[in-house]
């Protein structure tokens, strides 16, 4: 059966959640790529890049957080 009728998302709904996701991942990896190319030397690259990773695993631990606190409400 079609899952329109179960009252789930339909494929071309899903199709479309995923172009959306892919292209907002394709511009936050160009930007990432440009800030770590403007960089003047391959250290300063490496340290860079730890810096993202860092700022990206804060940001995701405060995402778990809030997720885990609604988790814990229900």
């Amino acid at each position: 059966m079609p899952d329109a009728m179960h009252g789930g998302p339909c494929r071309e709904q899903l199709s479309e959640q995923w172009m959306r996701e892919r292209g907002r991942r394709e511009l936050v990896i160009s930007s990432l790529r440009q800030h770590l190319a403007e960089q003047p030397t391959a250290r300063a690259v490496r340290l860079c890049a730890r810096r993202w990773i860092a700022d990206i695993n804060y940001l995701a631990d405060g995402v778990i957080a809030v997720l885990n606190s609604t988790e814990n409400e229900e």
